[in-house]
């Protein structure tokens, strides 16, 4: 099976190299497993610029071949890019052309974090569902609406194209690859070997709440900056509507319409941002933190918590926090 990796100057090179690594190391723990054997990966890096040697953070990358060699693969992963993607686009049409004709021709797409970017921009993404990094998934839906966007997910295989979520996901995504055209067996080998935790299905306990402050609504902006400075108060949206000079029902219509959230959302997702940075501080009890975000009843706050990260207020403690 024909990989292809493009690579861009403005890729992330850790996830071009660790995935090359990833397929083809593991050709060596399958050659141990007693099974019939088959034919492996065969992974290119692909140029996507005049020269096969491509500058990236500093160092360079020898690429196998140019784009322009490259007219057919079985499987194309697209990496992680740093930049501004719709510029990047624009500049990589070729690529974008390129994708188009492989993808017509039976080529399986893939993608990690904002490389999914590049996918969505054949159109052959429209109507289906996709995942990219959760930090760029504000402008994902702005540039591509027609995507069924499930942000909070590592992995989405939508039975077209397989996205991957942010950056370092490229593990996961890598793991998952080699389950899909290889078999359960080698893929929980070598999760074990590089030490992916294969179970981990969601990226909502390491995204961080952007407050949504691109409006020109300048009344919202004010309730937006006070609640970001009261989130220890317990707050309450009528009281909110009120401060603004505004009846309750248009204040949530038009908070909704600046910010994408309720008001209540809003407070909800501020509190948790803020318990999620004390909850990372060793020194600090969740019974505490409980009340330093404005909650009374620990049970409430436990399910809040959870619906906005995924796992309990004990559990991200765990996650975050260094225990040797």
């Amino acid at each position: 099976m024909r990989v292809i990796i493009p690579v861009f100057k403005d890729c992330v090179s850790a996830s071009v190299v660790g995935m090359m690594d990833m397929l083809k190391l593991t050709e060596n723990f399958y050659n141990h497993l007693p099974h019939q054997k088959k034919k492996w990966f065969s992974v290119q890096l692909v140029s996507l610029h005049e020269e096969r040697t491509v500058q990236n953070n500093g160092f360079d990358i020898t690429c196998d071949i140019l784009l322009a060699d490259c007219d057919h693969a079985d499987l194309v992963i697209v990496p992680a890019i740093v930049g501004d993607l719709p510029t990047l686009i624009e500049e990589h049409q070729d690529f974008v052309d390129w994708l188009k004709v492989q993808y017509k021709k039976g080529t399986k797409l893939c993608s990690t974090c904002n490389g999914a970017f590049f996918l969505a921009s054949t159109g052959y993404l429209d109507g289906r569902e996709a995942t990219t990094s959760w930090f760029a998934s504000g402008d994902f839906r702005n540039m591509f609406p027609k995507v069924k966007l499930i942000d909070e997910k590592i992995i989405v295989d939508n039975g077209a194209m397989v996205t991957g979520g942010a950056t370092l996901s490229f593990q996961n995504l890598c793991i998952y690859l080699i389950e899909k055209y290889y078999g359960k067996e080698i893929g929980t080998y070598a999760a074990k070997m590089f030490l992916v935790e294969k179970g981990k299905h969601s990226q909502l306990n390491y995204s961080i709440f952007s407050a949504q402050k691109g409006h020109n609504d300048e009344q919202i902006l004010e309730t937006q900056n006070f609640i970001e400075q009261n989130a220890a108060e317990k707050l309450i949206v009528s009281r909110l509507a009120e401060d603004a000079t505004m009846a309750e029902r248009t204040f949530i219509r038009r908070f909704k319409t600046a910010t994408s959230n309720t008001p209540s959302e809003y407070i909800q997702r501020v509190k948790v941002e803020l318990a999620k940075k004390l909850l990372e501080n060793e020194n600090t009890s969740i019974k505490e933190i409980c009340y330093e975000t404005g909650y009374e009843d620990q049970s409430y706050f436990r399910n809040v918590f959870k619906k906005y990260t995924g796992l309990t207020p004990a559990d991200y403690k765990k996650q975050f926090t260094f225990q040797l």
